[in-house]
């Protein structure tokens, strides 16, 4: 796994390049603090923890997370996405996977993945996406290709 670590007093932001999809909505959310362009591309002392932990709750691939190292507002006020509670209807140990139009699958919730050899690839508290369209250079995991690849659904049944 190559995952890099952000810090200030109050938060440190986790990145996983191998999971990154790359969509681009931590730049355009947050532009100050999310800088792919640049080195380093993520400059915590941007912003406060709380716009930091807002943000990196809308990455949709789960590769970026973050750890608070000291209370804030939000841990305050407990609208903090992380320290949510699962949904009424579901266990907290709930797994669901989303087949995504025209993209990959989504497996939210605690999973472990598992290769072909036996050994693990990944587990995951959160979000994990795999490939649909077998054009990932980081098979079983979605890396965007279907984006590029032009991957459709059509003729594939229901999604």
């Amino acid at each position: 796994m190559a995952t890099r670590d952000y810090a200030t007093d109050a938060i440190t932001v986790h990145w996983d390049s191998e999971v990154c999809q790359h969509s681009g909505i931590c730049a355009r959310t947050l532009p100050a603090v999310f800088r792919p362009r640049e080195k380093p591309w993520i400059v915590l002392s941007e912003a406060s923890a709380d716009e930091v932990a807002s943000t990196v709750a809308l990455c949709p691939s789960g590769a970026l997370r973050y750890t608070r190292t000291s209370r804030s507002a939000v841990d305050d006020a407990g609208s903090d996405p992380f320290d949510a509670p699962p949904p009424a209807e579901l266990s907290a140990d709930a797994v669901t996977i989303t087949v995504h139009r025209n993209g990959p699958y989504e497996v939210r919730g605690p999973s472990h993945v598992v290769g072909s050899d036996g050994g693990s690839l990944r587990d995951s508290s959160r979000v994990v996406y795999l490939c649909r369209c077998g054009g990932s250079g980081t098979k079983p995991f979605c890396d965007g290709s279907h984006n590029r690849n032009g991957f459709s659904d059509e003729g594939l049944g229901p999604a």
